[in-house]
């Protein structure tokens, strides 16, 4: 066992990138990495035989994580499989060691909410670039975020509570519109120069949700992992309209997902939805995106003469259907692929649990 004594980086005092992914028996020896010129501390802790981290070990978790310098570092990553309670146990020691954090930080994940203070001190931290949070906007009615998060490029929300910074951008925006009397479209507030944004929550999937995402006018990669259920239903609710304006307002997408598309079939998107994203994304590679699949082939024959579609510009694209019911004839299958072919030029694949996807995608190709 590492004397108590011994001071911290002892084995390698130079060390500046540290990326540690620590068993039981290897933890105890911390003391040994933790060198005071760390700027990398990327940390994993794997329990053995796929279990939860056990509960014994967390005193030395905690002890590590308040002796860590962490003044100079630039990513402090941190991931420990455990239940959302145990996890939260180290919510004192990690809001100590962010609150010494410095302005060289560019990389923050950890595995626990912070207190208030700790997330007012990360919005005002001006390099950080990635942030993956479980937290929401500080308790505080005075917060006025308008100088926050500037060079923020990734926004991971990994709890229900951090979809609250959502809506405080968009009122931020509106207010900062107004007194420059900007339109919101000129928006230069907090996550101005956000290109992926990730929401982990299972959140029903309508205008509420998206219309402060569409502040975000060079979003590159959005991702939204919300799913249905049989006893909730359906939890998709935008409308072709939504789409139209999501598409407008984000024409750099490249991938787009808005949650597994389910069986239920009951959205208002059609076939439209899918031409908004092919006319005003011409980087987009991948789209996953609930429509109606009903009378498809009825559906998808007017787009043929579609003149918004003539000379797209196209990279090998990807549609996601997941468990959409596409159920169509043999002799369906040729004009519906010709429907798709003509929204997306250079379709490669389409992906779902159909059956009548294999026909499509050996159609696809067979066309290659």
């Amino acid at each position: 066992m590492i004397s108590d004594n011994l001071p911290n980086g002892i084995l390698f005092p130079g060390l500046r990138d540290l990326s540690w992914t620590v068993q039981p028996h290897t933890l105890p020896f911390y003391r040994l990495f933790l060198s005071p010129n760390l700027t990398e501390f990327l940390f994993s802790y794997v329990p053995l035989y796929g279990v939860d981290t056990p509960v014994e070990i967390f005193p030395t978790i905690t002890s590590m994580i308040m002796e860590l310098e962490t003044l100079h570092l630039r990513v402090f990553r941190f991931f420990l499989r455990c239940p959302a309670q145990r996890c939260r146990s180290l919510e004192p020691a990690f809001s100590s060691a962010i609150l010494r954090c410095g302005p060289s930080l560019k990389i923050l994940s950890v595995p626990t909410p912070l207190s208030d203070a700790a997330v007012q001190h990360i919005m005002q931290l001006p390099n950080l670039t990635e942030w993956y949070t479980m937290n929401g906007p500080p308790r505080v009615s005075d917060l006025s975020p308008s100088g926050a998060f500037l060079k923020l490029d990734l926004l991971q929300l990994c709890e229900e509570a951090s979809l609250g910074w959502l809506p405080l951008f968009e009122v931020t925006a509106r207010r900062t519109s107004s007194t420059q009397g900007a339109h919101i479209q000129s928006y230069h507030g907090p996550g101005q120069n956000l290109t992926t944004l990730e929401c982990l929550v299972d959140v029903s999937v309508g205008a509420a949700l998206v219309t402060p995402i569409m502040l975000f006018h060079g979003l590159v990669y959005l991702t939204i992992h919300s799913s249905c259920s049989d006893t909730s239903g359906c939890i998709f609710s935008l409308t072709d309209d939504d789409t139209e304006e999501i598409t407008t307002a984000l024409p750099r997408l490249k991938e787009a997902v808005f949650g597994w598309v389910c069986s239920a079939n009951s959205c208002r998107t059609t076939v439209s939805s899918l031409i908004s994203f092919s006319t005003h994304c011409e980087d987009l590679v991948y789209l996953e995106i609930h429509f109606n699949t009903t009378n498809l082939r009825n559906n998808l024959e007017p787009v043929l003469a579609d003149p918004r579609l003539d000379n797209l510009p196209r990279d090998p694209f990807i549609l996601s259907l997941s468990d959409a019911p596409i159920s169509i004839s043999r002799e369906d299958i040729g004009p519906v692929m010709k429907g798709f072919r003509r929204i997306f030029p250079s379709l490669d694949v389409i992906h779902g649990r159909s059956p009548a996807l294999e026909e499509l995608n050996a159609r696809l190709t067979d066309e290659v």
